[in-house]
């Protein structure tokens, strides 16, 4: 090793070796740049992922429907078209019609009614364990349906410029559609359907439909209990 060592110093004393520079403010400028320009980068990265993902979320029914399904309607879904599918108006209920007290047996939970007064009609389909709840005899002004939140998966079909609203009942999530649209999954046939007005009170979820105003709806929402 002592000999390596003479030997490099004696070479490095013949060698002509260029001037030193000092490397430093080479060095700092390239840091800086690139300590600089990813954050920047990283930035323009996100916001440009943000626009798109929003952009798509909007464009493409399926992305826009699942949004709707993450506000926290179990087994609720909102797919958005053009043009709304063929449908009619449907019978309304499906199953037995039954006593109150009757459907409570029937259930395996506990019917919640609005303080509207007594219905005019109930009914009870059991493959569902659905309950449908109907005001009005000749013209049904007010229906409401029940059912075990995520037992039994709808789907509420709706056209690109319907209003759609994210509401809280109470303490829970729920939906305002506008206008006429289509449900399909409740009734069989795909139907037509009103004004609607969807939320979970656990462990079920309750969908009002009929010729009411948004107002309306939540003020008969906040008084649903069991009777």
């Amino acid at each position: 090793m002592a000999e390596l060592e003479r030997d490099l110093r004696g070479l490095a004393a013949v060698v002509d070796l260029p001037a030193e520079r000092d490397l430093w403010p080479g060095i700092q400028a390239r840091l800086v740049t690139r300590t600089r320009r990813p954050w920047l980068r990283i930035a323009a990265v996100v916001v440009a992922a943000a626009v798109v993902a929003i952009g798509v979320a909007f464009a493409v029914p399926p992305a826009r429907s699942a949004i709707l399904r993450f506000l926290g309607l179990e087994g609720v879904t909102i797919v958005r078209v053009e043009k709304l599918p063929p449908a009619a108006k449907g019978p309304g209920a499906v199953g037995r019609r039954v006593t109150l007290e009757r459907a409570k047996h029937m259930l395996v939970f506990e019917p919640l009614l609005p303080d509207i007064g007594a219905p005019d009609a109930i009914y009870v389909d059991t493959s569902q364990a659905l309950l449908t709840v109907i005001y009005g005899k000749r013209d049904v002004r007010l229906r409401v349906t029940e059912l075990i939140a995520g037992s039994a998966p709808f789907t509420k079909i709706v056209t690109v410029e319907q209003h759609v609203e994210q509401v809280r009942v109470k303490d829970s999530h729920g939906l305002w559609i506008e206008g006429e649209h289509v449900v399909s999954g409740l009734f069989g046939e795909p139907e037509l359907s009103g004004n609607a007005l969807i939320w979970e009170q656990l462990p079920v979820t309750i969908r009002l439909e009929g010729r009411i105003t948004k107002a309306q709806a939540l003020r008969i929402a906040r008084s649903f209990r069991p009777r």
